[in-house]
């Protein structure tokens, strides 16, 4: 198992809204092969939000690319963000 890690800028006021509208235009990664996964908000920073999907590998994520949910994804998204996230694939280890 593969983390992709997206830490995403918004609008403070936006964020509620833009969650919402983010978990719902996210599930067509399932298609491709996403376990589900999370998306968090940093209470110290009302800013900020980090999304968390787990796939099986790190090549589920690109195939995934180009589809029509993913174009879909990417039009439902477009405009939310105040600038380009960062991030990248992630392994994880028990503690």
């Amino acid at each position: 198992m593969v983390y992709e890690v997206r830490f995403q800028t918004v609008e403070p006021q936006r964020r509620d809204a833009y969650v919402k509208m983010y978990k719902e235009a996210i599930q067509g990664c399932k298609e491709a092969g996403c376990r589900g996964g999370q998306i968090l908000c940093s209470e110290d920073d009302p800013t900020r939000v980090m999304v968390l999907l787990k796939w099986p590998t790190k090549e589920h994520h690109p195939n995934w690319r180009g589809t029509p949910t993913h174009r879909s994804f990417r039009a439902a998204v477009e405009g939310w963000q105040t600038k380009p996230s960062e991030g990248g694939y992630y392994l994880a280890e028990t503690i």
